[in-house]
């Protein structure tokens, strides 16, 4: 007797005998194989028409959002950056009575640069501007 080697030996006894490797399913035994092929080819490209809309209208909603920050930059730098009128802050600052003429200079120039507190000025009662004009100006030279 010759001695045998394993590699070529095959067990028929197995009950799982390649079975995870041989998957045979009806498709590959019909007939019209062909036809199943052609399906694959036919969904390959249809979902490449749809990546490229989804990658187009991706495009454009960000182009949309980009547009929209950039309008909103600038509409913020234009309220900021927006200063008062100088003829209203004038007639707000000489409608106060006693400021000398110096004061309601130094004040006009203040308040044209702080619209904050010139909008609170405007809110304040006759009988405190002048007080809170002096602060204000005190503070500033």
């Amino acid at each position: 007797m010759t001695p045998i080697e394993e590699s070529n030996v095959i067990d028929l006894d197995s009950e799982t005998q390649g079975q995870e490797e041989l998957n045979i399913g009806e498709d590959d035994l019909s007939p019209n194989n062909t036809n199943r092929q052609r399906k694959r080819v036919q969904a390959s490209t249809s979902s490449l028409v749809a990546h490229a809309k989804k990658r187009m209208v991706s495009k454009d909603v960000l182009a949309d959002s980009v547009a929209k920050m950039a309008s909103s930059f600038q509409e913020f730098i234009r309220t900021s950056t927006q200063k008062l009128d100088a003829g209203e802050v004038y007639d707000e600052i000489t409608a106060i009575p006693d400021l000398s003429e110096d004061e309601e200079l130094k004040a006009c120039a203040w308040f044209i640069e702080n619209e904050k507190q010139f909008q609170m000025l405007k809110k304040v009662p006759a009988a405190r501007k002048k007080s809170m004009v002096l602060m204000f100006i005190s503070q500033g030279a």
